[in-house]
């Protein structure tokens, strides 16, 4: 199978190129099936650009010309043990109200956490870490912008709100070094509604050197959990 895909401009993460929890659940939308798919990023993804898929065996590259991008391959979340859903729907709300990448974050713009995209546009998943230690709680209500016919949130958005809650939760809340997506596992059980206010649940599982890895989990208010990820995240030399 050889085929293209523009990431179009607006599903950034960085400003200048693609988010990783929605550009993971694009190519896993590409390699099929409802089983968990694991994404590699080997490059940034370049915006608004005609890129190359191609099949071999059982893996899925994403290609700039001769630069491998990412690939994507089975994977699993199965080891994933997540927190239960919160049960204090207050402290999601003011987590939204106060939460996100603001003005002066390099995330600002980002398409999932960005504080400057406007309702409809970005996701905006705004949370931050806490309330404990290596954890972080986001505030997240569906838009019919991003659901498909049946009312139900696309699930290449739900892979988004799966990826900077990550984050917050693995990275310590004093180091600002920007942390950039390195690998995305995830598995979308039931996509939540428009309008249905959701929370993800984030929680640290661990760091090597500038390689910090989390768990996400997508709860409805009502305690459903819509999607598990798994995430490995490269934090930046300064």
């Amino acid at each position: 199978m050889d085929r293209t895909l523009i990431i179009e401009r607006g599903f950034n993460g960085p400003r200048l190129s693609g988010n990783g929890g929605y550009v993971g659940g694009v190519l896993a939308r590409e390699f099929g099936g409802d089983a968990p798919v694991e994404i590699t990023f080997r490059a940034p993804v370049p915006l608004g650009k005609t890129l190359s898929l191609a099949r071999t065996d059982d893996v899925l590259l994403l290609n700039d010309g001769g630069t491998l991008v990412c690939e994507a391959r089975a994977g699993t979340v199965d080891h994933l043990s997540p927190p239960p859903p919160p049960a204090d729907w207050s402290e999601v709300t003011r987590r939204g109200e106060e939460g996100g990448s603001p003005q002066d974050s390099d995330f600002h713009w980002c398409i999932v956490c960005g504080r400057g995209r406007p309702v409809g546009d970005g996701l905006r998943v705004f949370g931050t870490a806490g309330p404990e230690p290596g954890y972080s709680l986001s505030c997240y209500v569906p838009h019919a912008a991003h659901a498909d016919a049946s009312g139900r949130i696309r699930p290449e958005f739900v892979w988004g709100t799966l990826d900077c809650p990550g984050a917050w939760a693995a990275q310590d809340p004093d180091d600002w070094r920007p942390a950039l997506t390195g690998r995305m596992t995830a598995r979308v059980i039931d996509p939540p509604r428009v309008g249905e206010r959701c929370a993800v649940v984030g929680w640290r599982l661990g760091a090597e050197g500038r390689k910090l890895y989390s768990g996400t989990a997508l709860y409805t208010e009502s305690g459903r959990l819509c999607a598990l990820g798994h995430c490995t995240w490269i934090v930046l030399k300064t």
